[in-house]
C-alpha cells in the first residue's frame, strides 16, 4: 500500500482536529505534506552512506573525519527536535515547518559544494538542524490532528514513506556513483534530496494551515541551556569511540567532564522547573513510566537500526568489494520488507495491541545474529550475498512492525498541550543515540582501516546487543497501558490512557 494511498484512507478514520474550522480534508492534506517531507528527509539519509568512498577518495577523508560525517547529522538532528516541538505547539507548526525545509535544503548545497571535509560536516550539521524542526512539526501535526487508530494508521503512512525513500535512494546513488566519476559522484549524491525537499516546501507552505499546533499563542519554554548542555554530553560520549579510541587519561577525563556534566543538568533542569517553566525533561512526560519505558526502547532499537545499516553498505561497499548498485540492490529487500510491514502494520496491531512491539523486537535481534554468523562462517560469493538479502528483508519486516506501535504507544502518554514536546523528545533520545552508536559501529568496522569479515560481525553484534535490550524493556508491563494500540478485544476499562494528570504548568503557560 503507497503512502498516499493510507492518507486517503485517512478520510474516513476518526480525527481530532486542532482549532476552529478542521476537518477531515484538511488533516489528510496535512498528513500528505507530512509524509512528502518524511520521504524527502529520509531519502537523504538513505543515500548519505553511498557517498562516502568517493568523497573520502576526492577530499582525503580519513575515518575519524567519516564517523563524525556519519553522526554529525543525527546529533545536530537531535538538538534541533526540542526547540522545534515546544515552538510548534506554541505558535503553530506550518511556519517551522517551511523553516526546517529551507534549512535542510541549505544545508544540501552547503555541503555539496564544499572543498573540505569538515565543510561537508557542517553542511550535514545545518541539514540535521532542519530535519530536527521538520520531524518535530509532523509528529506533532500526526499528534494533533489523529487518534487511536487513525494515529497508528498515519504513523504507519510516514514509516511506509520511509521505506518508499529506502528503495528509491539506494538505486538512484547507485547509479550516481557508477556513472560519474568520484569528484561529482558524492556531490551529486548529496543533492538527490533537494528536488523533494523545494517541491515539499511548496505544498507545505500551501496545504498545511497556520494554525495546526498553536495553542492560544503562548510562549514556549525552549530550555536552552539544557538542550545545550545535553548535546555536549552526546558529544563527549562519542569521542571515545571516534577514530581509533581515546587512550586511559583521555577516556577518564571525559568520563568526569560527563559526569560534572550530568549533575549541572541535573540542577539546571530542578532550577528550571521551580521557576515555574518547563524544562527539557518534562515532569510531566519523565513522570509517566510508559512514556519513559517507550523511549529507551526507541532509543536503543533506533540506534541499533541506523548503525546497522551504516555498516552494512560500508562493509559491502569498501570492504567486500561491492560497486554502489549492487550494495544498493542488496538493501532493497530491507526496504521492501519494511514497507509492506508498515502498510499492514495498524492491522497486526488491531490483533496484538502493544505486544506488537516486543514481537518485532525479538525478530530484529534474531536476525542480526544471523547476519553476524553469515558474515563470518558462509564463504564469499553468491551464497553469501543471497543469505544477506533474505535476512535483510526479515529485518526489514521487523522495523516496520515496531516503528508505528512504538512510537504511537510512547506518544499516547502525553495529555494535551504537550504533544509537541513529547514527539520531539521521542525524536531527541533516538538521534543522540544514533550519533554514538553510528560512531560505535563505524569505530569496530573500521578498526583495522579497511572493514573486514570479522570487523563487521564484530559491529553487528554490537547492533545485536542494543536491540536484545531494547527486547527487554519493550517486555515491561508499563508500556503496554496506552489506549491508542490496545487490541480490538481489550476490556474498555483497559482502553483508558495511563496519563498523570498534569503537575506544572503547560508550555510556555502565563506566568
Amino acid at each position: 500500500m503507497a503512502p498516499a494511498d493510507l492518507a486517503r484512507g485517512l478520510v474516513s478514520a476518526p480525527t481530532r482536529p486542532v482549532g476552529r474550522g478542521g476537518n477531515d480534508r484538511g488533516a489528510t492534506l496535512a498528513l500528505v505534506c507530512c509524509l512528502g517531507a518524511g520521504f524527502a528527509t529520509l531519502l537523504d539519509q538513505s543515500v548519505v552512506t553511498f557517498a562516502v568512498p568517493s568523497l573520502a577518495a576526492d577530499l582525503g577523508a580519513d575515518p575519524a573525519q567519516l564517523q563524525w560525517l556519519l553522526a554529525s547529522y543525527s546529533l545536530a538532528f537531535g538538538l534541533g527536535l526540542v526547540p522545534g516541538g515546544r515552538l510548534g505547539d506554541a505558535y503553530g507548526r506550518r511556519g517551522l515547518l517551511v523553516l526546517g525545509l529551507a534549512l535542510f535544503l541549505a544545508g544540501a548545497v552547503a555541503g555539496a559544494s564544499a572543498s573540505g571535509v569538515w565543510w561537508v560536516v557542517a553542511g550535514r550539521v545545518v541539514q540535521g538542524l532542519g530535519a530536527g524542526l521538520i520531524s518535530a512539526q509532523v509528529l506533532g501535526i500526526v499528534q494533533d490532528r489523529f487518534h487511536d487508530p487513525a494515529r497508528v494508521l498515519a504513523l504507519a503512512a510516514y514509516t511506509v514513506a520511509g521505506a518508499a525513500a529506502a528503495l528509491v535512494g539506494p538505486v538512484t546513488a547507485g547509479i550516481v556513483v557508477a556513472t560519474l566519476p568520484p569528484g561529482a559522484a558524492w556531490r551529486v549524491v548529496l543533492l538527490l534530496g533537494a528536488p523533494f525537499v523545494a517541491a515539499t516546501l511548496a505544498l507545505a507552505w500551501r496545504h498545511v494551515p497556520r494554525g495546526v499546533g498553536a495553542v492560544g499563542g503562548r510562549r514556549a519554554d525552549l530550555d536552552v541551556v539544557g538542550v545545550v548542555v545535553l548535546g555536549a554530553v552526546a558529544v563527549l560520549v562519542t569521542l571515545p569511540v571516534v577514530g581509533t579510541g581515546a587512550g586511559a587519561a583521555r577516556t577518564t577525563a571525559v568520563l568526569g567532564a560527563v559526569v560534572v556534566l550530568a549533575v549541572g543538568l541535573v540542577a539546571w533542569e530542578r532550577r528550571y522547573a521551580r521557576r515555574g517553566k518547563v524544562p527539557l525533561f518534562a515532569p510531566t512526560l519523565v513522570r509517566q513510566p510508559g512514556f519513559v519505558a517507550g523511549n529507551v526502547v526507541a532509543l536503543a532499537w533506533f540506534g541499533a537500526s541506523v548503525a546497522h545499516g551504516t555498516v552494512l553498505t560500508l562493509y559491502l561497499v569498501q570492504g567486500y568489494g561491492l560497486p554502489a548498485l549492487g550494495a544498493a540492490a542488496l538493501v532493497l529487500p530491507s526496504a521492501v520488507g519494511r514497507m509492506g510491514a508498515s502498510a499492514v502494520a495498524s492491522r497486526v496491531v488491531g490483533r496484538l495491541g502493544s505486544r506488537t512491539v516486543p514481537l518485532g523486537l525479538g525478530v530484529q535481534a534474531l536476525g542480526l545474529v544471523v547476519v553476524a554468523v553469515v558474515a563470518v562462517v558462509v564463504p564469499r560469493g553468491a551464497g553469501f550475498l543471497v543469505a544477506v538479502a533474505l535476512v535483510e528483508a526479515l529485518l526489514g519486516v521487523a522495523g516496520g512492525i515496531v516503528e508505528p506501535p512504538l512510537r504511537a504507544v510512547t506518544l499516547d502518554f502525553a495529555p494535551p498541550g504537550f504533544h509537541g514536546v513529547a514527539a520531539s523528545f521521542l525524536q531527541l533520545t533516538q538521534r543522540l543515540s544514533a550519533t554514538f552508536c553510528v560512531a560505535l559501529a563505524t569505530g569496530l568496522l573500521l578498526r583495522d582501516g579497511v572493514p573486514s569479515r570479522s570487523s563487521f560481525a564484530a559491529a553487528v553484534l554490537a547492533c545485536t546487543a542494543l536491540s536484545v535490550a531494547a527486547l527487554v524493556v519493550a517486555s515491561l508491563p508499563a508500556l503496554h497501558r496506552a489506549r491508542s494500540v490496545e487490541p480490538a478485544v481489550a476490556e474498555p476499562a483497559v482502553a483508558e490512557p495511563a496519563v498523570a494528570e498534569p503537575t506544572e504548568p503547560a508550555v510556555g503557560a502565563a506566568r
